[in-house]
């Protein structure tokens, strides 16, 4: 037989879009591919979700389509697809469809990038929308079967207890099973198929000759989560779907007219860093079609992973004319050979995700955001924010990768608390400064500030409410003396862990643990009988706090050299600079180089006493050009 010549695709415009109909299948499937533009109503079409298969970064094209007398080479990964179709009759009815490997030019990286901008217009305008999820396998019916169970079970005329007396029981065990490896399927993990799943007003989730809908999958992780006693939480299976489920819920939420929302494009790569990318570049271009603000981001496939980050975090500077975007830094660090400055996030590194990940992720600015709970964002004290700089404008420029941004230095690092990854670090004996020291602080002043220090002074993990501070206090005040005290009562072996590494740390020359004798012998707050809260997941409590503080957000307690007390990112350094930089909401910590005039930034830090402009009005403070590379 003649071999056939391979297609080569026809020049399409911005507006313009390519459908593919199969219409013949005899030893290969005959298709045609006809372009449409917007200026007549697009034909109904089926949008199709999935996922590449990949061999060492290439995709595999073991297979060919028909298209007239050419050959165009198809994903192997689309062969099982279009063999359920063939089952269930369905190939050749007629139905457009749209398969971006099929329907866009891949070779045209301005088609590409042009198709990227369109992601969102793609699906929302799909008649129908399929998630192809893979083959069937052992479990995946047990799977679907149990997913329509616990979309039933999350109607009204079932509670918690009635669900989980059912859902705990030991012969659910293979039905959990099956459903965790329904959600540990390689979709659930892809960045891109995050907005396919997002942005259609329906979507059909099929897994071999099953199907399900998204809604009933949604309402099975609402049982799931709510269920927490069966091992599936804790899963990267659950953290993959919720996610999903979290993002859909927002844009389905507040993607309509009279809505004023934000869900800004570095939120979305943050929340989404666990998930996987082929291109590192897609780490943004997949997110941008679910994003209500892109920060001028520019989709051009011709720029390198340094290049499309790096001008990112520039085009987000200059948008805003804000420099929140560098604390994003310290969680997304350069990666080996990278040569991304350390002011720049470098989204190929992968996190355990986190709602709120920073403090300017604070739910008082939009600009940057967070992903918390629809229900969240109707009520929130828009008075209480982060405002270091107060009003003050960025005012920076940009050489070559080198940022230069105008400041003050207010402090700097001393001692710091040990954690399980970095050493303890002594305070010195006495104050380096005695500018804007107050060495007149009473015991219990000192502890209020370690208090506020661990909680950001935040009373919830959105950061949206001021740390109410007796009921704060005393909760940290009992738990620090049930650890002292090596006391049975105490159910957090964390806090316990973080007592024993910081109790020697000295504050005005004096140990914590010193501190903290000398405030319950003066007899303040010293009932005994009091138990604090000690469950994480009540998140409005100094104890839920300290967790998300401590734990998620790998802070560290830290005493300055003036003897004021903050948190400090993991990495901190005896020495660092504490910083406040005009247009950035929060202090942060730079490091001098062996070039006194190039610093490097560490991260954002918590300062006491600083957080809302407290350092801005004070004549001591210089400011200066920082030169951070």
């Amino acid at each position: 037989m003649e071999l056939l010549a391979s297609y080569e695709y026809d020049v399409i415009q911005p507006d313009q879009i390519r459908l593919c109909r199969f219409v013949k299948e005899d030893d290969s499937i005959s298709a045609v591919l006809k372009t449409f533009s917007a200026d007549t109503p697009f034909p109904d079409y089926t949008a199709l979700s999935y996922t590449w298969s990949f061999v060492d970064g290439r995709p595999t094209k073991n297979y060919s389509i028909q298209i007239g007398e050419q050959r165009l080479p198809i994903l192997d990964s689309l062969q099982p697809f279009f063999r359920v179709l063939r089952s269930k009759h369905t190939l050749l009815d007629d139905t457009w469809w749209w398969i971006d490997s099929i329907c866009i030019d891949q070779r045209n990286g301005l088609e590409r990038a042009s198709h990227v901008r369109r992601m969102k217009e793609i699906f929302e305008g799909a008649h129908k929308v399929i998630a192809w999820l893979g083959e069937q396998s052992d479990d995946s019916d047990c799977a679907v079967d149990f997913i329509q169970l616990l979309h039933d079970m999350s109607g009204p005329n079932h509670n918690d207890k009635d669900r989980r007396a059912i859902l705990q029981k030991d012969q659910c065990q293979p039905q959990w099973i099956a459903f965790r490896n329904f959600f540990l399927r390689k979709w659930w993990t892809r960045i891109w198929t995050i907005q396919e799943f997002v942005t259609p007003s329906d979507v059909s989730l099929w897994c071999g000759m099953r199907s399900i809908s998204r809604t009933a999958v949604c309402d099975a992780l609402w049982v799931a989560d709510r269920s927490n006693s069966t091992g599936f939480k804790d899963t990267i299976a659950f953290h993959h779907a919720w996610n999903r489920r979290r993002a859909w819920l927002l844009f389905s939420t507040f993607n309509k007219p009279g809505r004023n929302f934000s869900l800004s494009l570095l939120s979305l790569a943050t929340y989404f860093c666990s998930n996987e990318a082929t291109d590192n570049r897609d780490r943004l271009y997949g997110l941008h079609a679910i994003s209500t603000k892109s920060h001028d981001l520019e989709i051009n496939y011709s720029l390198s992973v340094d290049e499309v980050y790096l001008r990112f975090a520039q085009s987000f500077i200059k948008h805003h004319n804000s420099l929140d975007i560098i604390s994003f830094a310290s969680l997304f660090r350069a990666s080996p050979g990278s040569s991304l400055p350390s002011w720049v996030p470098d989204w190929r590194h992968r996190l355990e995700p986190f709602v709120v990940p920073l403090m300017v992720s604070q739910s008082s600015k939009t600009h940057v955001g967070n992903l918390r709970p629809p229900m969240t964002f109707e009520y929130a004290d828009k008075t209480v924010r982060y405002s270091a700089s107060m009003s003050r404008k960025a005012a920076y420029t940009f050489e070559r990768s080198a940022l230069l941004a105008r400041g003050s230095i207010i402090d700097a690092v001393d001692g710091l608390a040990g954690t399980q990854n970095f050493d303890f670090v002594q305070s010195s004996p006495k104050p380096l400064s005695t500018q804007n020291t107050d060495l007149t602080r009473s015991s219990v002043e000192i502890l209020t500030a370690v208090c506020r220090s661990l909680a950001l002074d935040s009373k919830d993990r959105y950061l949206r409410y001021a740390m109410p501070v007796k009921e704060f206090y005393r909760d940290f005040y009992h738990l620090c003396l049930l650890a002292l005290a090596d006391s049975p009562h105490s159910d957090s072996k964390e806090f316990h862990q973080w007592f024993g590494r910081v109790r020697s740390l000295r504050v005005h020359g004096t140990s914590f643990e010193n501190i903290l004798r000398d405030a319950h012998q003066s007899g303040i707050d010293s009932a005994v009988t009091y138990t604090p809260e000690q469950d994480e997941y009540v998140q409005d409590s100094f104890y839920g706090r300290f967790v998300d503080t401590v734990e998620r957000m790998s802070l560290r307690l830290m005493t300055s050299s003036t003897a004021r007390l903050g948190m400090a990112p993991e990495g901190a350094m005896k020495g660092d600079l504490v910083c406040i930089l005009f247009g950035c909401s929060v202090p942060v910590l730079l490091r001098s180089t062996q070039d006194e005039d190039r610093l490097t930034l560490v991260g954002e830090c918590f300062l006491d006493g600083c957080m809302t402009g407290e350092a801005m009005g004070q004549s001591e403070f210089m400011e200066r050009t920082f030169r951070i590379i």
